[in-house]
C-alpha cells in the first residue's frame, strides 16, 4: 500500500484545510480502487497513509459516509460502502431520471457561456488519457475527475444545485464499482468516447429527447458492464 504525504500538513494550522485534503486524497483513494467494496478501513493505517492525526482521519470519514462512500456499522468502523446488484440497478435508474429531467432544463435554460464551457470540459475530457500506465486497466485520477466534470456541466445550466449534488452522489455509487468493472474485455467493445461526443453533440444542438436518449443508453451500458463483471466475479469464485 503506498504511502501518500499532504505537503505542509504539519505546516498549517486551519483544521478546516487539513480535513478538507484528507477527506480529497481518501475519495481518490477510494475511487482509485484501494480497497473493494465492503472492506473495513483502519483508522490508525489511513492516520499513517495520509500523515494525519486521527482526529482528522475520523472527521473526513464522517464526512464520505455523509457522502455514502463510506458506511459507518455501530462498534465496527467504517466500511467502503457496499450496494448490492438489484441496489445498484434501482440507483442506476434514479440517476437516469434525475440526469435526464436535468439535462432538459439544462437545454431549455442554458446560454451560449454554458455551451462553450461545456466543450471545453469535454475537451478536456477527450485529451485526458483513460488508462494508468500499469497496463491492468485501471483508470486514471485525471479521467475519473474530467469525466465527472463533464457529465456535471451537463447538467449545471439547469440552475438546481440540489439536483446536481443528488446526480453526484448516484455518480458515486455507481462508480465504486465502475473501478472494478474497468479491466473487463467487454469494455474493449465500447467506444466511450464516441458515447460522450454523441452526447455533447445532441445537447449542443438542442435536441433533448436525443441528448436524453444517448445519456440514458450511456449509463445503461455501464450497468451491464458492472452487472457482467460481478457475474464473472462470481463464476470465477465457485469455479
Amino acid at each position: 500500500m503506498r504511502t501518500v504525504r499532504v505537503k505542509g500538513m504539519a505546516r498549517r494550522e486551519n483544521g478546516e484545510t487539513i480535513s478538507g485534503e484528507v477527506r480529497e486524497l481518501l475519495r481518490d483513494d477510494i475511487f482509485a480502487g484501494a480497497w473493494t467494496p465492503g472492506t473495513r478501513l483502519q483508522i490508525g493505517e489511513l492516520t499513517a497513509r495520509y500523515q494525519a492525526s486521527s482526529t482528522v482521519v475520523r472527521e473526513a470519514m464522517v464526512r464520505l459516509s455523509g457522502e455514502r462512500l463510506l458506511e459507518f456499522r455501530p462498534n465496527r468502523g467504517f466500511f467502503i460502502a457496499e450496494y448490492t446488484l438489484d441496489q445498484l440497478r434501482d440507483i442506476s435508474e434514479l440517476r437516469c431520471r434525475v440526469e435526464e429531467y436535468g439535462l432538459e432544463l439544462a437545454i431549455s435554460r442554458g446560454d451560449m457561456k454554458w455551451e462553450s464551457e461545456l466543450i471545453a470540459v469535454h475537451h478536456l475530457l477527450e485529451r485526458t488519457p483513460a488508462r494508468s500506465a500499469s497496463g491492468q486497466g485501471h483508470i486514471t485520477p485525471a479521467w475519473f475527475a474530467a469525466h465527472r466534470a463533464f457529465h456535471a456541466k451537463l447538467l449545471e445550466a439547469a440552475g438546481v444545485p440540489l439536483l446536481v449534488e443528488v446526480a453526484g452522489t448516484l455518480s458515486d455509487a455507481t462508480s465504486l464499482y465502475r473501478i472494478r468493472a474497468a479491466s473487463q474485455p467487454h469494455l474493449e467493445h465500447r467506444d466511450i468516447e464516441a458515447e460522450h461526443r454523441e452526447i455533447l453533440d445532441a445537447t449542443i444542438a438542442r435536441d433533448t429527447p436525443e441528448a436524453t436518449r444517448l445519456l440514458r443508453a450511456h449509463y445503461t451500458r455501464t450497468l451491464e458492464i458492472i452487472e457482467q463483471a460481478e457475474f464473472d466475479s462470481g463464476e470465477r469464485q465457485r469455479a
